[in-house]
Protein backbone atom coordinates (compact mmCIF):
# COMPACT_ATOMS: atom_id res chain seq x y z
CA UNK A 1 0.00 0.00 0.00
CA UNK A 2 1.86 2.76 -1.01
CA UNK A 3 0.01 6.03 0.51
CA UNK A 4 0.32 10.33 0.57
CA UNK A 5 -1.01 12.09 3.82
CA UNK A 6 -2.04 15.78 3.22
CA UNK A 7 -3.01 18.17 5.51
CA UNK A 8 -3.14 21.11 7.36
CA UNK A 9 -0.57 21.53 10.44
CA UNK A 10 -2.35 20.19 12.94
CA UNK A 11 -4.48 18.31 11.52
CA UNK A 12 -3.60 14.77 12.62
CA UNK A 13 -1.77 13.15 9.81
CA UNK A 14 1.25 11.90 12.25
CA UNK A 15 -1.45 10.31 14.36
CA UNK A 16 -3.25 8.45 11.86
CA UNK A 17 -0.06 7.61 10.26
CA UNK A 18 1.12 5.67 13.37
CA UNK A 19 -2.09 3.33 12.25
CA UNK A 20 -0.94 3.07 8.74
CA UNK A 21 2.51 2.16 10.02
CA UNK A 22 1.50 -0.74 12.03
CA UNK A 23 -2.03 -1.91 9.94
CA UNK A 24 0.34 -1.99 6.42
CA UNK A 25 3.81 -2.84 8.11
CA UNK A 26 4.81 -0.29 6.10
CA UNK A 27 7.22 2.90 6.88
CA UNK A 28 6.82 6.39 7.23
CA UNK A 29 8.87 8.76 4.95
CA UNK A 30 9.38 12.14 6.18
CA UNK A 31 11.14 14.35 3.82
CA UNK A 32 12.61 16.14 6.84
CA UNK A 33 14.10 13.09 8.24
CA UNK A 34 15.65 12.17 5.31
CA UNK A 35 17.21 15.70 5.06
CA UNK A 36 18.43 15.28 8.47
CA UNK A 37 19.75 11.63 8.17
CA UNK A 38 21.59 12.62 4.87
CA UNK A 39 23.35 15.39 6.04
CA UNK A 40 24.34 13.78 9.22
CA UNK A 41 25.26 10.99 6.98
CA UNK A 42 27.04 12.99 4.42
CA UNK A 43 26.04 11.05 1.43
CA UNK A 44 26.31 12.61 -1.79
CA UNK A 45 23.18 14.09 -1.73
CA UNK A 46 23.37 15.01 1.88
CA UNK A 47 26.36 16.91 1.12
CA UNK A 48 24.42 19.04 -1.71
CA UNK A 49 21.43 19.69 0.60
CA UNK A 50 24.06 21.46 3.34
CA UNK A 51 25.75 23.74 0.86
CA UNK A 52 22.01 24.69 -0.12
CA UNK A 53 20.81 25.07 3.47
CA UNK A 54 24.32 26.78 4.70
CA UNK A 55 23.66 29.16 2.05
CA UNK A 56 20.00 29.81 2.98
CA UNK A 57 18.11 28.66 0.43
CA UNK A 58 15.60 25.95 0.01
CA UNK A 59 16.66 22.54 -1.17
CA UNK A 60 15.50 21.86 -4.85
CA UNK A 61 13.20 19.47 -5.54
CA UNK A 62 15.70 16.92 -7.73
CA UNK A 63 17.74 16.53 -4.45
CA UNK A 64 14.60 16.01 -2.41
CA UNK A 65 13.36 13.30 -4.84
CA UNK A 66 16.83 11.31 -5.14
CA UNK A 67 16.19 11.04 -1.38
CA UNK A 68 13.11 9.66 -1.52
CA UNK A 69 13.79 7.34 -4.51
CA UNK A 70 16.88 5.77 -2.42
CA UNK A 71 14.39 5.62 0.79
CA UNK A 72 11.82 3.41 -1.45
CA UNK A 73 14.47 1.45 -2.95
CA UNK A 74 15.13 0.13 0.51
CA UNK A 75 13.99 -3.83 1.51
CA UNK A 76 11.12 -2.69 3.93
CA UNK A 77 9.48 -0.24 1.25
CA UNK A 78 8.71 -3.34 -0.46
CA UNK A 79 5.59 -3.28 0.07
CA UNK A 80 4.50 0.40 0.11
CA UNK A 81 5.51 3.34 2.04
CA UNK A 82 3.71 6.38 3.71
CA UNK A 83 4.72 9.73 2.40
CA UNK A 84 4.07 12.53 4.90
CA UNK A 85 5.04 16.08 4.34
CA UNK A 86 5.42 15.31 0.62
CA UNK A 87 4.50 16.40 -1.92
CA UNK A 88 3.90 20.29 -0.84
CA UNK A 89 2.92 21.71 -4.15
CA UNK A 90 1.83 20.73 -7.66
CA UNK A 91 5.57 20.97 -9.34
CA UNK A 92 6.86 18.44 -6.18
CA UNK A 93 3.76 16.22 -7.02
CA UNK A 94 4.25 15.92 -10.31
CA UNK A 95 7.80 14.96 -9.87
CA UNK A 96 6.85 12.63 -7.42
CA UNK A 97 4.60 10.91 -10.05
CA UNK A 98 6.97 10.66 -12.23
CA UNK A 99 9.68 8.80 -10.34
CA UNK A 100 7.20 6.22 -9.18
CA UNK A 101 6.17 5.77 -12.23
CA UNK A 102 9.16 4.64 -14.06
CA UNK A 103 9.83 2.68 -11.09
CA UNK A 104 6.23 0.79 -11.52
CA UNK A 105 4.94 2.13 -8.26
CA UNK A 106 2.37 4.57 -8.45
CA UNK A 107 0.35 5.86 -5.19
CA UNK A 108 -2.26 3.86 -3.93
CA UNK A 109 -4.46 6.55 -2.44
CA UNK A 110 -4.04 9.97 -1.40
CA UNK A 111 -5.77 10.48 2.34
CA UNK A 112 -6.86 14.27 2.78
CA UNK A 113 -7.51 14.88 6.01
CA UNK A 114 -9.90 17.87 6.63
CA UNK A 115 -10.18 19.89 9.34
CA UNK A 116 -12.23 23.39 10.06
CA UNK A 117 -9.82 26.52 10.73
CA UNK A 118 -10.94 27.28 14.11
CA UNK A 119 -10.39 23.90 15.49
CA UNK A 120 -7.32 23.49 13.64
CA UNK A 121 -6.03 26.89 15.68
CA UNK A 122 -7.70 25.43 18.78
CA UNK A 123 -5.44 21.97 18.56
CA UNK A 124 -1.83 23.71 17.95
CA UNK A 125 -2.32 26.87 20.22
CA UNK A 126 -3.63 24.57 23.24
CA UNK A 127 -0.99 21.80 22.23
CA UNK A 128 0.62 20.28 25.53
CA UNK A 129 3.40 17.39 25.41
CA UNK A 130 5.20 15.62 28.17
CA UNK A 131 8.51 16.46 28.19
CA UNK A 132 8.95 12.93 30.03
CA UNK A 133 6.38 10.69 28.30
CA UNK A 134 5.96 12.33 25.25
CA UNK A 135 1.68 12.10 26.36
CA UNK A 136 0.39 14.43 24.44
CA UNK A 137 -2.70 17.13 26.07
CA UNK A 138 -4.88 19.76 25.18
CA UNK A 139 -5.75 23.27 27.38
CA UNK A 140 -9.09 23.13 25.52
CA UNK A 141 -9.80 19.58 24.32
CA UNK A 142 -7.72 17.53 26.64
CA UNK A 143 -6.57 19.62 29.87
CA UNK A 144 -4.54 17.64 32.51
CA UNK A 145 -6.00 17.16 36.21
CA UNK A 146 -3.20 19.26 37.12
CA UNK A 147 -2.08 22.17 35.39
CA UNK A 148 1.41 21.48 33.57
CA UNK A 149 1.73 18.11 35.18
CA UNK A 150 1.37 14.86 33.35
CA UNK A 151 -1.81 12.52 34.09
CA UNK A 152 0.19 9.40 33.61
CA UNK A 153 4.04 9.57 34.79
CA UNK A 154 3.63 13.35 36.66
CA UNK A 155 5.81 14.65 34.25
CA UNK A 156 6.62 18.53 32.81
CA UNK A 157 4.26 19.49 30.17
CA UNK A 158 5.72 21.44 27.62
CA UNK A 159 3.90 24.26 25.30
CA UNK A 160 6.12 24.80 22.15
CA UNK A 161 7.32 28.71 21.37
CA UNK A 162 5.84 28.37 17.91
CA UNK A 163 2.62 27.39 19.15
CA UNK A 164 1.16 31.00 18.88
CA UNK A 165 -1.83 32.20 17.02
CA UNK A 166 0.57 34.47 14.63
CA UNK A 167 3.15 31.75 13.76
CA UNK A 168 0.17 28.58 13.11
CA UNK A 169 -2.26 31.80 10.98
CA UNK A 170 0.79 32.35 8.65
CA UNK A 171 1.77 28.30 8.69
CA UNK A 172 -2.32 27.76 7.37
CA UNK A 173 -1.72 30.51 5.13
CA UNK A 174 1.25 28.78 3.09
CA UNK A 175 -0.78 25.46 3.41
CA UNK A 176 -3.72 26.66 1.64
CA UNK A 177 -1.55 28.47 -1.29
CA UNK A 178 0.50 25.60 -1.95
CA UNK A 179 -0.80 22.20 -0.37
CA UNK A 180 -4.14 23.00 -0.37
CA UNK A 181 -4.23 22.81 -4.83
CA UNK A 182 -2.92 19.37 -4.51
CA UNK A 183 -6.80 17.82 -3.65
CA UNK A 184 -7.70 19.16 -7.60
CA UNK A 185 -4.55 17.35 -8.98
CA UNK A 186 -5.04 14.26 -7.39
CA UNK A 187 -8.99 14.22 -7.65
CA UNK A 188 -8.11 14.70 -11.37
CA UNK A 189 -6.11 11.30 -11.05
CA UNK A 190 -9.25 9.70 -9.54
CA UNK A 191 -6.85 8.45 -6.27
CA UNK A 192 -8.16 11.34 -3.51
CA UNK A 193 -10.08 10.03 -0.67
CA UNK A 194 -11.20 13.20 1.26
CA UNK A 195 -11.51 12.33 5.15
CA UNK A 196 -13.33 14.15 7.52
CA UNK A 197 -10.98 15.08 10.34
CA UNK A 198 -13.18 16.32 13.00
CA UNK A 199 -13.96 14.10 16.13
CA UNK A 200 -12.45 11.49 18.16
CA UNK A 201 -9.01 9.77 17.11
CA UNK A 202 -11.26 6.50 16.47
CA UNK A 203 -13.56 8.50 14.67
CA UNK A 204 -11.34 9.26 12.13
CA UNK A 205 -9.36 6.36 12.19
CA UNK A 206 -12.61 4.08 10.87
CA UNK A 207 -13.11 6.81 7.68
CA UNK A 208 -10.48 6.25 7.02
CA UNK A 209 -10.58 1.96 6.74
CA UNK A 210 -13.96 2.70 4.92
CA UNK A 211 -12.19 4.37 2.09
CA UNK A 212 -9.66 2.33 1.85
CA UNK A 213 -11.75 -0.60 2.13
CA UNK A 214 -13.84 1.23 -0.64
CA UNK A 215 -10.64 1.76 -3.03
CA UNK A 216 -9.87 -2.07 -2.47
CA UNK A 217 -13.09 -3.28 -3.22
CA UNK A 218 -13.26 -1.13 -6.43
CA UNK A 219 -9.95 -3.43 -7.57
CA UNK A 220 -11.76 -6.12 -6.78
CA UNK A 221 -14.82 -5.55 -9.09
CA UNK A 222 -12.39 -3.99 -11.58
CA UNK A 223 -9.99 -7.43 -12.24
CA UNK A 224 -11.51 -9.97 -15.21
CA UNK A 225 -13.68 -12.65 -13.81
CA UNK A 226 -11.92 -15.50 -15.29
CA UNK A 227 -8.51 -15.91 -18.16
CA UNK A 228 -10.56 -18.30 -20.05
CA UNK A 229 -11.24 -16.75 -23.94
CA UNK A 230 -15.28 -16.47 -23.69
CA UNK A 231 -16.92 -19.14 -26.28
CA UNK A 232 -18.53 -18.40 -29.26
CA UNK A 233 -20.38 -20.29 -31.65
CA UNK A 234 -18.71 -21.78 -34.78
CA UNK A 235 -20.99 -20.32 -36.78
CA UNK A 236 -20.79 -16.58 -35.17
CA UNK A 237 -19.10 -13.76 -36.28
CA UNK A 238 -17.39 -11.36 -33.75
CA UNK A 239 -19.21 -7.95 -33.28
CA UNK A 240 -17.95 -5.37 -35.14
CA UNK A 241 -18.34 -1.83 -34.55
CA UNK A 242 -18.20 0.70 -36.99
CA UNK A 243 -17.67 4.32 -36.78
CA UNK A 244 -18.41 6.81 -39.08
CA UNK A 245 -14.86 8.49 -39.66
CA UNK A 246 -16.85 11.61 -42.03
CA UNK A 247 -18.64 12.44 -38.88
CA UNK A 248 -15.62 12.44 -36.49
CA UNK A 249 -14.02 14.53 -39.14
CA UNK A 250 -16.75 16.83 -39.56
CA UNK A 251 -17.56 17.40 -36.12
CA UNK A 252 -16.96 20.91 -34.68
CA UNK A 253 -14.31 22.10 -31.78
CA UNK A 254 -17.03 22.90 -30.02
CA UNK A 255 -19.17 19.71 -30.69
CA UNK A 256 -15.97 17.67 -29.97
CA UNK A 257 -15.78 19.21 -26.22
CA UNK A 258 -19.21 18.68 -25.78
CA UNK A 259 -18.68 15.48 -26.25
CA UNK A 260 -15.86 15.30 -24.26
CA UNK A 261 -17.64 16.36 -21.24
CA UNK A 262 -20.50 13.78 -21.51
CA UNK A 263 -17.77 10.70 -22.19
CA UNK A 264 -16.53 12.23 -18.70
CA UNK A 265 -18.99 13.97 -16.58
CA UNK A 266 -16.92 13.97 -13.22
CA UNK A 267 -14.36 16.39 -15.18
CA UNK A 268 -17.25 19.26 -14.29
CA UNK A 269 -18.42 17.72 -11.12
CA UNK A 270 -14.57 17.45 -9.50
CA UNK A 271 -13.63 21.40 -10.61
CA UNK A 272 -16.77 22.77 -9.11
CA UNK A 273 -16.15 20.34 -6.15
CA UNK A 274 -12.53 21.78 -5.50
CA UNK A 275 -13.68 25.47 -6.18
CA UNK A 276 -16.28 25.30 -3.92
CA UNK A 277 -13.68 24.01 -0.96
CA UNK A 278 -11.74 26.53 -2.09
CA UNK A 279 -14.83 28.99 -1.42
CA UNK A 280 -15.62 27.39 1.59
CA UNK A 281 -12.12 27.99 3.18
CA UNK A 282 -11.63 31.64 2.22
CA UNK A 283 -15.42 32.27 3.42
CA UNK A 284 -14.21 30.69 6.97
CA UNK A 285 -11.10 33.04 6.86
CA UNK A 286 -12.91 35.62 6.15
CA UNK A 287 -15.14 35.07 8.94
CA UNK A 288 -12.54 34.06 10.72
CA UNK A 289 -10.49 37.96 10.48
CA UNK A 290 -13.94 39.63 10.81
CA UNK A 291 -14.69 38.11 14.18
CA UNK A 292 -10.64 39.06 15.16
CA UNK A 293 -11.68 42.66 13.66
CA UNK A 294 -14.54 42.84 16.06
CA UNK A 295 -12.52 41.51 19.24
CA UNK A 296 -10.14 44.12 18.43
CA UNK A 297 -12.79 47.11 17.83
CA UNK A 298 -14.38 45.73 21.53
CA UNK A 299 -10.95 46.24 22.96
CA UNK A 300 -10.53 49.22 21.87
CA UNK A 301 -13.72 50.66 23.27
CA UNK A 302 -12.66 48.93 26.32
CA UNK A 303 -9.40 51.05 26.35
CA UNK A 304 -11.16 53.79 25.94
CA UNK A 305 -13.43 53.96 28.61
CA UNK A 306 -10.43 53.19 30.95
CA UNK A 307 -8.42 55.78 29.54
CA UNK A 308 -11.61 58.37 30.15
CA UNK A 309 -12.22 56.98 33.83
CA UNK A 310 -8.44 57.46 34.47
CA UNK A 311 -8.43 60.73 32.69
CA UNK A 312 -11.52 61.34 35.36
CA UNK A 313 -9.89 60.25 38.39
CA UNK A 314 -6.76 62.53 37.42
CA UNK A 315 -8.61 65.23 37.35
CA UNK A 316 -10.63 64.43 40.34
CA UNK A 317 -7.27 64.23 42.12
CA UNK A 318 -5.84 67.47 41.00
CA UNK A 319 -8.90 68.95 42.49
CA UNK A 320 -8.50 67.76 46.04
CA UNK A 321 -4.75 68.50 45.99
CA UNK A 322 -5.62 72.18 45.37
CA UNK A 323 -8.43 72.40 47.33
CA UNK A 324 -5.66 71.45 50.63
CA UNK A 325 -3.36 73.54 49.47
CA UNK A 326 -5.66 76.25 49.37
CA UNK A 327 -7.16 75.23 53.09
CA UNK A 328 -3.30 74.75 54.11
CA UNK A 329 -2.43 78.51 52.93
CA UNK A 330 -5.21 79.29 54.83
CA UNK A 331 -4.69 78.36 57.98
CA UNK A 332 -0.86 79.99 57.44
Amino acid sequence: MRLVLIGAPGSGKGTQAKYLIEKYNIPQISTGDLLRAAVAAQTPLGRQAKAVMDAGQLVPNDIVIGMIRERIMRPDAENGFILDGFPRNLEQAEALDALLASLGRPIDAVLQINVDFDLLMQRMVGRLTCLSCGTLFNSFTNPPAIDSQCDNCGGTLHHRSDDNEETIDRRLRVYETHTQPLSGYYSDKGNLHVIDGQGTVEEIRKRIKSALRGMRSSRIKLQPATSQPVARAANSRPEVIRTQVSDRLNTSPRQKKREASAINPTVKKRTKKTVTAAEATYRRRLKSLQDELKSVKSELRAVTREERQLSREVEKNENALKKLAEKEASLK
